[in-house]
């Protein structure tokens, strides 16, 4: 980073030599930074307000103006430019929903017109917003990809257009992501259909453990009254029709029936993530909040929203119509304020290149911040407002010294005469100026009196301004007012406050856009403490004088702990790798679920130093569930070692074979399907009772002799578990399997 506070400092010292240094400490403080943290951008906006006023109350403000000019000159080359903004804008420009991307695209525009590097350094800030946003979104694809991914491997055997489709969308998912972008249409296609395809399994596992069929609510085509019908298909012919099918939970087992919500409620928490995510700013508005908390209530408690999901997207979908639609009608209302504000043109200008930006922002599909324009009107309402008290306030001191010049006698008629010829223009220098000289006509005429009299009032008024005039960097203007009252001369001090007041307005000003810059940082630290940031925001700006510096600290605090989280993480990852390297040939469901896990932290890892505060809360989530996952699969490790130690030593490696995948019998590979945790022959070494399969199988052959049957597959359904017993090329074959693979288990069984 280049060194903004040496380069300042440098500058500064042969202007204002030891107090340079003093000058920096105090604008430190207002942006809650280290020396070494100041950036170029922070480095004009000091160098614009405090610095400037510093230099106002040492030079002309003509000269002060042309050093801060100099230096930031010199800064300009360490920022950014137009052609760095136009290659992230083309990054980025694929986005077109993201309101940054269109703010992005209303500055370049503006700045292909001309330099600005106000608008250049917020491009900065835009781009730095972006590149966050990019990453933590990718990250959010990588576990989209992860869970599209296991859910194909489960769904894959059914076969047919939709398995086939999802498999092209999984792949163009995973070809995206390799590249670095989004592909969001996509992804929300595959999910739906993995839902649908996910659904159709669970459905099929808890029937009979022939051929299942499932029950599906359709509606008939044909003219006339239409009414549910209920059509019986298996779980493969229902992959292969077109169209969604709905699962009638109330004709499925209770088991069934929770499996399915569980797998809905899974989905909507991640639309809702959705949601939030790209709704942000909306959430608090009064059509949103309510049906907000009615969805997360439900999906807390593990029931599907449903419809209400439905309603709360179309509720935020109107929230920004709504939005877009007050912006367009307050920004209209600001442009014929300012068009008819009695100002010289010239005084307009600023605020509307900043209105004309605004819209362009507006019709780009981003959301200005009116704030910042609203209260530079206001400083011009209030200047205009000055302009014609100041008039006012001029001629009624003509008046009023007319008299007091008038009732003095002949001498103070020569300057009564002056006094009444003074043009209009001229009005204000020439009023300073006779009034010194009637100061000194009255001591010349005995009357010390009443001319002590006025100067101590003026001693008093100055007394009162001081503080004021000193924090607005005008403390050189009352010096000077000072040094007049001790020659006995009169001064303006009328003139004084009103460029106390318009100092004060100015301040403001620049206070508001400080904070509207913190505002867009505090807004990436929701959920990370940014709330309560964004509240003490909210109260400054309705202070008369509103400070950034307390709210630059604490976004400072913010980074700070946004470091010590990433390293955290960091050190968290490296850990949970290490210990999951021990367990990697150890297989069991708990595996398989913590296999897609494995791969978006591994994506997270690469990506951790690139992640905002969004992104770190998402690893934090997904590496809490892995380690959760994680622990289990200990535990199981450590059960199948006691299990191992009560095993004779000749039958060791032929159970070693079971845990271990990378060493299947050829002929069994077709049938170790994702769910199925043991699988052997009878008469192998089992992590089973061997007697009680033996006892079981016996009784299966003399129940088949009394029938006279040919001997199938045996199932015995055990909770969420199933067992069974078949002949298979002449053994016995032994299986457990997840109730949820049970179908397809015995489909591929079947061939």
């Amino acid at each position: 980073m280049p060194d903004v506070h040496g380069e300042i400092l440098e500058a500064l010292r042969p202007h204002l030599g030891p107090r340079a240094e003093a000058v920096l400490e105090e604008g430190l403080k207002r942006l809650g930074k280290r020396p070494a943290e100041l950036t170029p951008k922070d480095g004009a906006f000091l160098l614009k307000g405090l610095v400037f006023r510093e230099l106002q109350a040492r030079m002309r403000p003509e000269e002060a103006r042309r050093v801060v000019e100099g230096v930031l000159a010199r800064l300009e080359g360490q920022g950014g430019s137009l052609e760095e903004l136009e290659g992230g804008l083309k990054r980025f420009g694929l986005y077109v929903d993201w309101p940054e991307v269109a703010r992005l695209r209303a500055l370049v525009n503006r700045l292909r017109q001309g330099e600005d590097p106000r608008l250049m350094a917020e491009g900065q800030a835009l781009l730095e917003a972006l590149e966050e946003k990019l990453e933590e979104a990718l990250l959010r694809q990588a576990k989209d990809l992860a869970h599209l991914e296991e859910s194909l491997e489960r769904v894959r055997h059914l076969g047919g257009p939709k398995v086939r489709r999802l498999e092209n969308l999984v792949e163009t998912v995973r070809q995206a992501h390799a590249e670095g972008l989004l592909a969001q249409a996509e992804v929300e296609r595959a999910r739906s259909l993995a839902l649908e395809l996910r659904k159709l399994l669970e459905s099929s596992a808890v029937r009979s453990p022939t051929l299942p069929e499932i029950v599906f609510e359709t509606q008939e085509v044909e003219e006339g009254p239409k009414h549910p019908t209920d059509v019986f298909v298996t779980v493969e012919e229902a992959a292969e029709l077109e169209g969604e099918l709905v699962v009638d939970l109330e004709a499925l087992p209770e088991e069934a029936s929770q499996r399915i919500q569980a797998l809905e409620v899974e989905e909507e928490r991640r639309k809702l993530e959705e949601l939030l995510a790209r709704y942000g700013q909306l959430l608090g508005r009064a059509t949103v909040s309510p049906l907000l908390a009615e969805v997360e209530a439900l999906l807390e408690a593990g029931t599907p929203a449903g419809e209400k999901l439905r309603e709360l997207e179309a509720a935020l979908q109107e929230a920004e119509r709504n939005l877009r639609a007050e912006r367009r009608a307050r920004l209209i209302q600001l442009q014929e304020a300012l068009r008819t504000l009695p100002l010289p043109q010239k005084a307009k200008v600023p605020l509307e290149g900043a209105l004309r930006l605004a819209e362009e922002t507006l019709a780009e599909g981003g959301y200005p911040d009116l704030l910042p324009l609203e209260e530079e009107l206001r400083r011009l309402e209030e200047e205009a407002r000055r302009q014609a008290q100041e008039e006012r306030r001029l001629e009624e001191a003509r008046e009023g010294l007319l008299r007091e010049l008038t009732g003095k006698g002949e001498a103070f008629r020569p300057l009564a005469e002056e006094l009444r010829a003074l043009a209009k223009e001229a009005l204000a220098e020439g009023l300073a100026r006779i009034q010194a000289r009637y100061a000194e006509l009255l001591k010349a005429q005995g009357e010390e009196a009443a001319l002590r009299a006025k100067l101590a009032e003026a001693g008093s008024r100055l007394k009162a301004l001081r503080l004021e005039a000193e924090a607005l960097g005008l403390g050189a203007e009352v010096e000077a007012a000072e040094a007049r009252l001790a020659q006995g001369e009169l001064p303006d001090l009328e003139g004084l406050e009103a460029r106390l007041a318009e100092a004060r307005a100015r301040r403001r000003q620049e206070a508001l856009e400080e904070l509207s810059r913190l505002q867009a940082l505090a807004e990436r630290f929701r959920g990370f403490g940014g709330e309560g940031v964004l509240r003490a925001l909210e109260e400054e700006k309705g202070k008369p004088l509103p400070d950034p510096a307390p709210i630059a600290r604490a976004l400072q605090a913010l980074k700070r702990r946004l470091e010590a989280k990433r390293e955290e993480l960091f050190t968290r990852l490296t850990a949970f790798f290490q210990a999951e390297a021990r367990l990697q040939g150890f297989q069991s469901e708990t595996a398989r679920r913590l296999r897609p896990l494995r791969e978006v932290l591994r994506s997270a890892q690469e990506k951790l130093p690139r992640l905002g505060p969004q992104g770190l809360l998402q690893v934090e989530k997904t590496l809490g569930q892995a380690e959760e996952l994680l622990r289990e699969l200990e535990k199981e490790q450590e059960a199948a070692k006691s299990v191992l130690k009560e095993i004779r030593g000749a039958d060791l490696e032929a159970l070693l074979g079971v845990f271990d995948q990378g060493e299947k019998p050829q002929d069994l590979s077709p049938l170790r399907l994702p769910g199925v945790e043991v699988l052997g022959f009878l008469d192998e070494a089992l992590p089973l009772p061997k007697e009680a399969l033996e006892n079981f199988r016996r009784a299966l052959d003399r129940l088949n002799e009394a029938l006279g049957g040919g001997r199938g597959p045996a199932v015995v359904l055990m909770g969420e578990r199933a067992l069974i017993l078949a002949p298979w090329k002449g053994k016995g074959l032994v299986a457990l399997t997840e109730r949820s693979a049970l179908s397809a288990f015995l489909q591929e069984l079947s061939r």
